[in-house]
């Protein structure tokens, strides 16, 4: 398992056929990052949002020192994967009556995956249209922007010297390509009995251009080469419901579903997720994630009072990654500052004309 890393980076030698896009424990709180139709939190606020992912802790990489597989402590330990997610949104009204409006954010993606690293900044757009006095809600949204791709220092021990396909030790390349996700999103404020309560469903694409990366690079044997990743469609199905139980508990059960490439072939990818909101103040709960088999189980904790929300997730490796894995760690915080909008105060003046 140690070459489990190795083999996801050197697949990029030719052309990159993977799972590209970051998967979070807290998905219901990101979602603007995968659907640009959710961006958009409440209507006069400005939300801002940040979460950091760390996947398989301690996992100890030895494409340096061949012959010290499976010795604890021997490899590089910087070479797991890392994910950063920043957002910031709002919601605005564009008609009196406030049956129409405008959802807008912006998201910035830093994800490293053992030599490589990407860097997405996406600006997300969505149309609202409140039906039965806002009632329920369809909202479609597009997001347009930028991926940065390429090589970050990687350091590989080439099992053939001067290997053509490896690149060099502490090689730095990077290419800027156009990226687009679009996005619909239906919410509405009960469903089914007066319990279950802002239920929400939603379906996007990212990946759409489908950029393709052919960075230069110099290589092991001293030549120039081409190294690239073709990125690919990424389909969404988002689900989720607030149950208020009677002792004033509410529970949050959510379900992501995601449609993407393993191994040359289109896999589903499920993440079911199931939170208990306690004295609207504190947040337990379990997750699961499931890829081609087992992925993670995940413990989850929170607290959220007045305009700040704040999550942590461990996730114990269910795969054979659990050999060389201490688990992942995911923190997410996010805060909403009101927006304030002063009445025009009346104006009389005093004239002759009119006593």
């Amino acid at each position: 398992m140690k070459k489990v890393l190795l083999g996801l980076t050197l697949l990029t030698t030719t052309l990159s056929y993977a799972q590209q896009d970051p998967y979070y424990t807290h998905f219901k709180d990101v979602m603007q990052a995968y659907n640009p139709a959710a961006a958009g939190h409440n209507i006069n606020e400005i939300c801002i949002s940040g979460l950091t992912h760390h996947q398989w802790r301690d996992y100890d990489d030895n494409t340096r020192d061949r012959g010290t597989d499976g010795i604890a402590g021997t490899g590089r330990t910087d070479v797991a994967p890392v994910t950063y997610n920043f957002n910031v949104n709002s919601v605005f009204k564009i008609n009196k009556t406030g049956s129409q409006l405008i959802g807008a954010g912006l998201t910035i993606i830093d994800d490293k995956v053992g030599f490589t690293k990407s860097t997405s900044f996406m600006a997300n757009l969505n149309f609202r249209q409140q039906f039965q006095g806002g009632f329920s809600e369809l909202s479609g949204g597009i997001g347009l922007g930028g991926n940065q791709w390429g090589w970050d220092n990687p350091d590989y021990k080439a099992k053939d010297a001067g290997d053509p396909n490896i690149p060099a030790i502490g090689v730095k390349a990077n290419e800027m390509k156009f990226d687009m996700n679009v996005g619909i999103m239906y919410k509405r404020q009960s469903i089914i009995s007066t319990n279950i309560k802002d239920f929400y469903a939603g379906f996007s694409i990212t990946n759409i251009n489908q950029a393709s990366y052919q960075i230069p690079v110099l290589t092991q044997a001293g030549t120039q080469a081409n190294l690239g990743m073709d990125y690919v469609p990424h389909y969404y199905t988002q689900v989720g419901a607030d149950i208020h139980l009677n002792n004033g508990t509410v529970l949050e059960p959510s379900i992501l579903g995601k449609y993407g490439l393993l191994n040359g072939a289109y896999r589903p990818q499920m993440d079911l997720n199931v939170t208990a909101l306690f004295a609207q103040t504190f947040r337990g709960g379990l997750a699961y994630r499931q890829w081609g088999n087992s992925d993670a189980l995940s413990v989850l904790l929170g607290y959220q009072k007045g305009n700040i929300k704040v999550g942590y997730s461990y996730d114990i490796t269910l795969s054979n990654v659990q050999r060389v894995s201490n688990g992942t760690h995911e923190i997410f915080v996010r805060y909403c500052i009101p927006i304030v909008f002063s009445e025009p105060s009346t104006f009389i003046r005093e004239s002759v004309r009119f006593l």
